[in-house]
C-alpha cells in the first residue's frame, strides 16, 4: 500500500506542482512503485489469480478448492503444488503431471501420474500451472526498470497502432474540411431552430477520432457565429459542444483512456464502443436539459475576447467535401468493429466460414482503424491544390501530436501493471464484505475514478491509474455481467467535477470568455451531471442486462 501512495504522490505532485509533463510524471511514479514493491508481491500478482487450494489428497487425486478464474485446465500438462509464500518459499514445490481433470457435483479433481507427498502441509498448499509458475519466478527476479520498460512495451503492442490511425483520422478530416462539413451536413438536416442539438450529435461523432479541445476549436467559431447572428444563447452554444463531446472522449474508443481500459479487460473495441454510445446518450440526454436550464437561468454575452481567441473563421461551405465522402472515415471503422461483435456473440457457428474469417480480418481494431484512415487520407488527397508533400505534412504532423499521446498512455500502462504488481487486488478484496459483489464494484471503480480525477485533474490519467487497482479486484471477486460494464463505470468516474486543475476546464473558460466562477457552475456542473447519470445508467444496464 505504501508503494501505491508513492507512486500516487510523484504523479500527482509532478503533475499539479511541478508542471511535469504526464509521461515523465506517470514513467517516474512507475517505477517508484516497482522499486517499492517486494519480490514476493510481484510473483503473488501471477500466482494468486491463477491458482487452486488443495482441499484433500487421496493417492493420485487431488481435489481442488478455491480455484481462481485464471487457473488453466489443460490436461496432459505439468503442474505445481506449493506452499503460499510460492516463489520464495524454502520448501521445493512438487512438480506433477495431470493426467485429467474431472468436475463432478461442483466438485474439481485433478489426476495425477504419481502420488503427491504424504507429509505435504495441505491445508496451505496451492495448484498452479508449470507456466504460470515460471513466469511469477522470473518476473519476481527481474529489476524495476525492466519491468517497467516491459509494461511499456507490451501498452504500446496493445494500444500503439490504434492511437496513431486515430490521430492521422482526426487530422485529416481538420485539414480536408470534412469536419465542418459534418457540422454543417447535421446542422441543415435538423434546421435552424436545432441547431444546438446539432452541435451536440456533431461534437459526439467529432469526438470518437478527434480529441475533446480540438473539437472544442472546430466548432466553436460556429457558435460564436450563431450567438452574433440572434444576439442570444452563446452559453447554450458553447455548451452544446461541451454536451457532445466529453461523454465520447471517456467512453467511445479509439480516444486513448477508454481504448486502454478496454484493452486491459479484454472488451473489444466494438463492445466499448456500443456500450459508451448506449450508456452516453443518457448522460448526453441530462447535459442537453441542464444546459437548456442554464442558459435561461443565466446570461452570459459573447465576449470580445472570446471572438479574438479564435484566429481563423470556418471555411466557405461551399469550398468543403460531401457529408457522404465527410463521414466515411468515422462510420467504416465503426460498421467493421460492430460487424465482428455481433458475428463473434449473436450468430451462429454455422454461419459461412469464408463470411467469418472476412469479418474477422476487417473488424480487427488495427485494420479496422487503418481503413479509417485511409478513407480520411483520399479527404483530405481530393482537396483542390492538394498535393503528395502537403499530404505528407499532414501525415507527420498527426504522427507527432499521436506520438506524444501513445507516450503517455504507456506510461500510464506501466504505472498500472506496476499497482498491479503490489497484488493490492487480493488485498482490497479480502477486506471487502463478503457481500459486496458485481454491483458494488462498480460503485468502487466509478468512485476511485473519481477520486484520483478530482486530485490530479485529467481524465485520461485518472482512467488509466483506477484501472491499474480495479482489475485486480475484478480478478479476485469475480464479475457477473460482462466486463464492458466495469469499462464503462470507469469512463463516467473521470467526469465528475472538473476545476482549475483540469486542463479542459481552462480551455473551456479562456477560448469561450467565461470567467472562472462562470465555469465552475457550467461547465463544472454540467459534467458532473453527465456523469453520474451516465454511471447510474450502467448500473441499470448490468442488472437488467448482464449479458455473461
Amino acid at each position: 500500500m505504501l508503494a501505491i501512495v508513492l507512486g500516487m504522490l510523484i504523479v500527482n505532485c509532478g503533475v499539479l506542482f511541478l508542471r511535469m509533463h504526464a509521461f515523465l510524471a506517470l514513467f517516474f511514479g512507475a517505477l517508484a512503485v516497482a522499486a517499492a514493491t517486494t519480490s514476493l508481491s510481484v510473483s503473488q500478482s501471477v500466482l494468486h489469480r491463477a491458482t487452486a487450494g488443495i482441499a484433500e489428497i487421496q493417492g493420485n487425486e487431488i481435489v481442488l478448492t478455491d480455484i481462481e478464474e485464471g487457473l488453466p485446465k489443460k490436461p496432459g500438462a505439468y503442474y505445481i503444488a506449493s506452499d503460499p509464500s510460492f516463489v520464495q518459499s524454502k520448501q521445493e514445490p512438487v512438480l506433477v503431471w495431470v493426467d485429467r481433470f474431472e468436475e463432478e457435483d461442483e466438485i474439481t479433481k485433478a489426476y495425477v501420474a504419481r502420488d503427491l507427498p504424504t507429509d505435504m502441509e495441505v491445508a496451505s498448499a496451492r495448484f498452479v500451472s508449470q507456466d504460470t509458475y515460471r513466469e511469477a519466478k522470473q518476473l519476481a527476479g527481474s529489476s524495476a526498470i525492466n519491468r517497467v520498460a516491459d509494461s511499456l512495451g507490451s501498452t504500446f503492442g496493445k494500444i500503439g497502432i490504434l492511437i496513431a490511425m486515430a490521430s492521422i483520422i482526426g487530422q485529416c478530416l481538420l485539414s480536408s474540411g470534412a469536419a465542418e462539413r459534418i457540422v454543417y451536413g447535421i446542422r441543415h438536416a435538423m434546421g435552424e431552430r436545432w441547431t444546438a442539438l446539432a452541435f451536440v450529435i456533431s461534437s459526439f461523432v467529432l469526438a470518437i477520432p478527434v480529441f475533446f479541445d480540438t473539437v472544442f476549436f472546430l466548432m466553436l467559431p460556429l457558435a460564436q457565429a450563431m450567438a452574433q447572428r440572434t444576439g442570444r444563447d452563446y452559453l447554450k452554444y458553447v455548451l452544446s459542444i461541451v454536451v457532445g463531446g466529453t461523454l465520447a472522449h471517456s467512453l467511445v474508443p479509439p480516444t486513448p483512456g477508454p481504448l486502454f481500459v478496454a484493452t486491459e479487460l479484454n472488451v473489444s473495441i466494438g463492445a466499448m464502443i456500443l456500450g459508451g454510445i448506449g450508456v452516453g446518450i443518457w448522460g448526453v440526454i441530462a447535459g442537453y436539459f441542464y444546459m437548456l436550464w442554464a442558459n435561461r437561468t443565466w446570461q452570459i454575452p459573447l465576449r470580445i475576447e472570446a471572438q479574438e481567441a479564435i484566429a481563423e473563421e470556418p471555411n466557405a461551405e461551399s469550398d468543403l467535401p460531401s457529408f457522404g465522402f465527410s463521414i466515411l472515415p468515422i462510420l467504416i471503422p465503426i460498421v467493421l468493429l460492430g460487424l465482428k461483435t455481433v458475428s463473434q456473440t449473436a450468430l451462429p457457428a454455422s454461419t459461412n466460414e469464408y463470411w467469418n474469417t472476412a469479418i474477422s480480418f476487417l473488424g480487427d481494431k488495427n485494420i479496422a482503424l487503418s481503413i479509417g484512415a485511409l478513407l480520411a487520407l483520399a479527404t483530405l488527397f481530393c482537396k483542390p491544390a492538394m498535393t503528395w508533400v502537403g499530404l505528407g505534412k499532414s501525415v507527420q504532423k498527426a504522427l507527432s501530436e499521436g506520438g506524444v499521446v501513445v507516450l503517455i498512455t504507456c506510461a500510464g500502462g506501466a504505472f498500472g501493471e506496476m499497482i498491479r504488481q503490489t497484488n493490492i487486488g487480493a488485498v482490497i478484496a479480502e477486506s471487502l464484505p463478503s457481500s459486496v459483489g458485481g454491483t458494488g464494484l462498480l460503485i468502487t471503480a466509478f468512485m476511485i475514478t473519481a477520486i484520483i480525477r478530482v486530485i490530479q485533474g485529467s481524465a485520461t490519467v485518472a482512467m488509466i491509474t483506477a484501472i491499474g487497482i480495479v482489475v485486480p479486484v475484478a480478478m479476485q471477486i469475480g464479475l457477473p455481467f460482462h466486463p464492458v460494464y466495469l469499462a464503462l463505470a470507469i469512463g463516467c468516474g473521470s467526469k465528475p467535477l472538473p476545476w482549475m486543475n483540469d486542463s479542459g476546464f481552462w480551455v473551456i473558460s479562456r477560448m469561450s470568455g467565461f470567467t472562472e466562477k462562470e465555469t465552475l457552475k457550467t461547465f463544472t456542473v454540467l459534467l458532473t451531471i453527465m456523469g453520474l447519470v451516465s454511471f447510474l445508467a450502467t448500473l441499470v444496464f448490468a442488472i437488467l442486462f448482464p449479458l455473461v
